[in-house]
């Protein structure tokens, strides 16, 4: 096997071919300097120098070769760039409007590319480029080609210390989320997969992806990875023009992009710019498929929440509230809403940790991110609105106009969105913003969705949520769970397999919609109950994943609604909110119990505290609930939190959700907070319990205190909880 491989790896660098083509070929056109030079950059990352034989199901070649695959890396560029990488445009060009960056524009001219260093401070290396650093895995010689060629996988790490190796592993058998997540798996799979460190993100020595970090944006790095994979596409047809066997043989049209917070949000945005040439030749490539895990679709709603967003009517239960698309009225910027402190702070100061992996900011991101820190007024300040309109224009899904009109005329690209229900950060809003949005376009559009208890901060990040379970204990299914009497690998239901995880789900869906293979993914809804220590028995241990419900859509997945409601009185910002520092995400996501969970405690000059009878019933509430607040206030700046809690017979509270709403009347006189959707969640109440609602002014670190002081006077509090139906229930355990 060895001596194949070693034979493999010196056919590969002299260029000479085992398969005959099986394409036209197609005549080179005449390109920037940059792009031949990317090109040959390709080549000397995937030569016999670079290229190791590998085994995914044990990281051993000295053995049975059992899940044989390619790793092509040629280690990480140095600071500087240059060398060991692959060179792209560190700008591209725009149209005549200078607004249009979809499809892969060609590198940007002199004029282009100053005028976006100038704006965006993208630092190139030299004229107009700058360096990645990309990792490509490939399957075994000896595999078979798939009719039209090989898939593509792009993965995109998290921020802001990813890099490459985010989505790496030397085994199948991975660590929670690289379980059959990974180059490894996939590439021994039959994926070609590629796996690169994005603009910006260096190591502790400054090494990796030269340039600034974009945040996802549009016009430079969801370019950057269709530039990628273009080069794949022309290296192939180059070689099959030389009588030359392609390197890669990818399929042109079944590529899919998959990522995990920023790579989620990077995979949504790549959703909405699906078709591209490549930068030789002009190939065609388009998307077979996405991934987005846990990312954003509105990105400073994520960053900057002003609770203006709605899932359902309250006044109309089941009716769906879609909002705009255009970014003039954008309600996450109408008004600017509330700094996530903690959050932005800890990912800021991840980002510029230079003893670890990091990312270098722009300056403009740092400007933004210290005049944040100075509060408000925000809206009236033209450097912050410029900047959030960047942050929604070129780095959030949801506002892609083109794109909603080309879903209008039957664009369909499956999407596989595992969302989140516990996470802070992109809570389940993120997801289900877009899903609905585009249901209403395209009721039939094939999208599949999973919410689970992962990610971030004080999300559980459960590998049992992620990985299928096998056996009567529930361990995690290893590679012998999937071995056959025969010593064959048989990935799919394995031996005692008593769950599929959250991955073997998308591997599914991959597998049908870009390899052909299997049935076809439902397009329906799957959610879990959230386990955390107060809950936790002996039948729903807090290490696996609580019950699951699903449903066709999103909307009947929770067709009820539990009421509760309340009199009570007045809250402001001056006056202190003791629990607020212990229901903070990041300081919550350094203790080892990541919910918080609180003793009974009496109400703080700063709270307004709520609490239902006992219930007379268990109700599983499954969704994304709202307030109703009929309060009076002189204010005209000014904010109101909540958060959400199952409190038990012995007093201890544990918190299911929570939400914030912002008023400005300056920047948007018709807005208030008499209805606001709280952060979704998925928490069964068992009968007993009550239901208490915590309302402050002064919920920091988790959210910045306003620079304005103000009073509410709240009359009354309604709560709506929509509720799933045992009928929805599949459960493994019975």
């Amino acid at each position: 096997m060895l001596t194949r491989w070693g034979t493999f790896l010196v056919v590969l660098a002299l260029g000479l071919g085992v398969f005959a083509p099986s394409t036209p070929t197609v005549a080179a056109t005449t390109t920037d300097p940059l792009v031949a030079d990317s090109l040959k950059a390709l080549d000397a990352l995937v030569s016999s120098d670079h290229c190791v034989a590998k085994d995914a199901a044990d990281n051993d070649t000295t053995n049975d070769v059992t899940l044989p695959y390619q790793l092509c890396d040629d280690g990480v560029p140095p600071s500087g760039g240059g060398s060991n990488g692959i060179p792209v445009p560190a700008a591209y060009q725009p149209t005549a409007s200078g607004d249009d960056f979809t499809g892969l524009p060609a590198p940007a001219d002199d004029q282009a590319m100053a005028a976006a260093d100038a704006k965006y401070d993208v630092q190139p290396e030299s004229g107009n480029r700058i360096t990645l650093d990309v990792d490509i895995s490939t399957p075994p010689p000896t595999a078979p080609r798939p009719k039209g060629g090989f898939p593509v996988i792009v993965f995109m790490h998290g921020c802001c210390g990813g890099s490459k190796a985010s989505w790496e592993s030397p085994t199948v058998d991975g660590a929670n989320e690289q379980w059959h997540d990974s180059n490894s798996f996939f590439a021994s799979q039959g994926y070609v997969v590629i796996n690169y460190t994005a603009r910006g993100f260096r190591n502790s020595n400054d090494q990796g992806s030269t340039g600034t970090t974009q945040l996802d944006s549009r016009r430079f790095e969801i370019n950057d990875y269709q530039y990628l994979v273009g080069l794949l596409a022309d290296d192939d047809a180059d070689k099959k023009a030389a009588g030359q066997t392609p390197l890669f043989d990818i399929n042109r049209h079944k590529i899919a992009t998959v990522g995990g917070s920023y790579g989620g949000g990077f995979a949504w945005l790549a959703l909405t710019d699906p078709t591209w040439k490549s930068p030789e030749r002009g190939l065609g490539l388009k998307l077979g498929a996405v991934v987005p895990k846990y990312g954003w679709t509105d990105l400073v709603e994520s960053l900057v929440p002003s609770g203006h967003y709605l899932d359902q009517d309250p006044q109309h239960i089941g009716a769906t509230v879609l909002a705009p698309t255009n970014v003039d009225q954008a309600l996450s910027a109408h008004p600017v809403g509330v700094e996530k402190q903690s959050v932005v702070t800890g990912l800021y100061g991840t980002g510029n940790n230079m003893a670890g992996n990091h990312t270098t900011f722009p300056s403009y991101m740092n400007s933004t991110y210290n005049r944040l820190q100075q509060g408000e007024p925000y809206d009236s300040d033209p450097a912050v609105m410029d900047t959030l309109k960047g942050f929604l224009e070129d780095r959030s899904a949801y506002y892609q106009q083109s794109f909603w009109t080309r879903v209008a005329n039957g664009l369909r690209v499956p999407i596989f969105a595992a969302g989140t229900i516990t996470d802070p950060l992109f809570p389940t809003m993120e997801t289900v913003r877009f899903y609905n949005k585009l249901t209403s376009v395209a009721s039939n559009y094939p999208i599949k969705m999973y919410f689970g208890d992962y990610q971030h901060l004080y999300a559980q990040n459960k590998p049992k949520e992620w990985d299928s379970l096998c056996g009567d204990d529930h361990h995690v299914c290893s590679l012998d769970d999937y071995k056959h009497a025969d010593g064959s690998v048989h990935f799919g239901k394995g031996k005692g397999q008593v769950r599929a995880g959250a991955l073997a789900r998308i591997d599914t869906f991959l597998n049908y919609y870009l390899k052909g293979k299997g049935k076809k993914p439902a397009n329906d809804v799957s959610a879990t109950t959230t386990i955390c220590s107060s809950n936790a028995t002996d039948k729903y241990p807090q290490n696996e994943p609580g019950i699951e419900y699903r449903a066709k859509t999103w909307r009947s997945l929770a067709t009820k609604v539990i009421p509760f409601g309340w009199l009570d009185g007045t809250i402001t910002n001056a006056a202190p909110d003791a629990n607020a520092a212990m229901a903070d995400p990041v300081s919550r996501s350094e203790q080892s119990e990541k919910c918080t969970i609180t003793s009974a405690s009496q109400p703080e000059a700063g709270v307004i505290t709520a609490t239902s009878d006992p219930t007379k019933k268990a109700f599983t509430f499954m969704g994304i609930p709202w307030l109703q607040l009929d309060y009076t206030t002189t204010d005209t700046d000014y904010w109101v939190a909540a958060r959400v809690y199952d409190q038990t017979p012995d007093g201890t509270k544990t918190m299911v959700t929570r939400g914030i709403c912002r008023v400005n009347t300056a920047a948007a006189p018709k807005t208030s907070c008499k209805t606001f959707d709280l952060w979704g969640g998925a928490w069964t109440f068992p009968k007993g319990d009550q239901v208490v609602v915590e309302l402050t002014q002064s919920d920091t670190p988790t959210f910045r205190k306003d620079n304005n002081p103000s009073m509410m006077t709240v009359k009354s509090i309604g709560l709506g909880m929509p509720a799933t139906s045992n009928a929805q229930k599949v459960d493994f355990r019975g």
